[in-house]
């Protein structure tokens, strides 16, 4: 199994080169906006599902390779990474390895509670734990949660890992029309977010084809307003990805695309930006992984996304 996958073109860390160390869509949640997919397995059980020295080799052919290839290291799957229950060793030798690149976690945060999973969590550079809803009702309908999973267990999970927590704990409010923006419930994450005093609160909405059909991100304008419940100085509006411009290398390009759209779903620009190659080359390369059903091309939001042939409803 390919462990490492990018670098995906961030909107908010630029260049990430991800770490996947569980099952495709292996979540606690199953959530409605998800990028990478309905989740197959819903389970809170933690497991060793990788041996990290193998990740750890996987990655240093990648820096061998390319150099100058990524901006950060994320641990961000196409599941939840705090199930894999060897994280904090992983954390510690890729800090001890790579100590020049900020290490970033990208969490639902639904496992916090836990004080083990907080603990593997403490020496990454940054946690950005999301938190979608404030209300049990908006809870079930935007993140679709294990059964054992309570919403207010989870707020005092966030709560707790502040109080340990010395680095930037960043918290993502994901925003869905007509799911989680009215304005009771975006008053009820203002006062959540207050009570767990992150370092930033990240708005963000549904720019990606989703998991269910019909979910819709929100415009510009409804964004301002949303932002307009929250701290102006913590709060930020997630952007949208710009190049860095710096090259990562061309070769093993069939594999490098599909083990970048299987995780999240990009056009064209992105993937140039992303991989360093040509837009014209990356168009070919599409067309050809399209003839051979490896690939399909998705309008979302007035772009065209390149998804792998299995995410079709």
């Amino acid at each position: 199994m390919n462990h490492i996958f990018g670098p995906v073109p961030s909107r908010r860390l630029g260049r990430s080169l991800g770490i996947d160390v569980v099952p495709s869509k292996t979540c606690s949640f199953d959530c409605i906006y998800c990028e990478s997919g309905p989740t197959t397995l819903l389970t809170v059980k933690r497991q060793n599902f990788t041996d990290p020295a193998e990740v750890l080799r996987q990655l240093d052919d990648f820096f061998h390779r390319f150099p100058n290839g990524a901006d950060v290291i994320t641990f961000s799957s196409a599941g939840e990474p705090t199930l894999y229950l060897p994280l904090g060793e992983l954390i510690t030798a890729i800090k001890r390895k790579y100590p020049d690149f900020p290490l970033i976690v990208l969490t639902n945060g639904s496992l916090l509670w836990d004080p083990n999973v907080r603990k593997d969590l403490v020496k990454a550079s940054r946690v950005v734990p999301s938190l979608d809803a404030a209300t049990v009702e908006s809870f079930h309908a935007i993140n679709r949660p294990h059964p054992s999973l309570d919403l207010q267990r989870i707020q005092e999970g966030l709560k707790a890992f502040r109080r340990d927590y010395k680095g930037q704990l960043h918290l993502e409010i994901m925003l869905a029309a007509g799911v989680n923006d009215n304005r009771e419930e975006l008053d009820a994450l203002a006062r959540a977010a207050e009570d767990i005093k992150p370092d930033r609160i990240e708005l963000n909405t549904v720019v990606r084809p989703p998991a269910r059909t019909g979910t819709c991100g929100l415009s510009n304008e409804q964004m301002q307003k949303a932002a307009a419940c929250f701290p102006r100085k913590s709060t930020q509006i997630i952007g949208v990805f710009e190049a860095g411009g710096r090259d990562s290398g061309a070769d093993d390009l069939e594999d490098r695309i599909l083990h970048t759209i299987e995780r999240r779903p990009c056009t064209i620009s992105e993937l140039a930006a992303s991989l360093g190659v040509p837009e014209n080359r990356l168009e070919i390369e599409s067309k050809k992984l399209q003839e051979c059903n490896k690939l399909e091309i998705r309008l979302f939001g007035g772009k065209q996304f390149l998804c792998p042939q299995h995410t079709r409803d």
